[in-house]
């Protein structure tokens, strides 16, 4: 979901702004880079990022603040690594807000739609590979599928949850015009994110980060 700055008091997009730039900037600098360079994927990151944007673009809802859209950030995560990820997903939101003159959003639509999610994601594909059993299709239908569903939707309850506490909206509405929805956005989001990994992972492996034939595929 992307909020619109004049949802947002001053007092929390202020702030918000701040948060956000000091996780981007210290991403910026410390994101391993050399990966790229070394795999040669300095254009795939460069048009996962552009695609990122225009996904974000692209929403459907009732009210304003109170949209859907795909967000394919479990997808970068497991690619790139939580830390370009991160980059990524700052620069789409950044991208968005600037051809969308929402600015004074960007704080708060960047920490709930990329740095929530991001970490999520991370700490959701650590699990995974500590917990469960290291096989091609746990891969593909946890870590990618239903992982990405939880990544969206703990995105979509934040924002709801934000804006009826501000008082933008009554829990009426943000139920019965928004939450009630989840469903419809959960799935293809599970699909775009399996799609996209089961596709990598069949015929190019070597970008992706987060798998290795020795740990899903050799011996299984």
């Amino acid at each position: 979901m992307t909020i619109p700055a004049e949802l947002l008091p001053l007092w929390l997009a202020l702030p918000a702004i701040a948060v956000f730039l000091a996780f981007f900037i210290w991403n910026l600098i410390g994101a391993p880079w050399q990966l790229l360079k070394h795999n040669q994927l300095h254009s795939l990151f460069s048009l996962a990022t552009v695609l990122l944007a225009g996904l974000w673009w692209l929403k459907a809802g009732a009210h304003p603040g109170l949209e859907f859209h795909l967000l394919g950030l479990t997808t970068m995560v497991l690619i790139f690594g939580w830390r370009l990820a991160l980059v990524a997903g700052g620069t789409a939101v950044i991208l968005v807000s600037g051809f969308a003159g929402e600015w004074l959003a960007s704080g708060v639509n960047g920490l709930i739609g990329v740095v929530v999610p991001v970490f999520l994601a991370k700490v959701l594909h650590r699990l995974i590979y500590l917990r469960l059993p290291r096989h091609f299709f746990v891969y593909v239908l946890v870590a990618a599928h239903f992982s990405s569903m939880a990544v969206i939707g703990s995105v979509i309850v934040a924002g709801g949850f934000m804006l009826w506490l501000l008082g933008v909206y009554p829990w009426s509405l943000v139920w019965s015009d928004f939450l009630i929805f989840l469903p419809l956005v959960l799935i293809p989001e599970g699909f775009l994110n399996g799609a996209i990994m089961t596709t990598l992972i069949l015929l190019r492996p070597e970008w992706v980060r987060s798998f290795d034939d020795r740990d899903y595929i050799d011996g299984k």
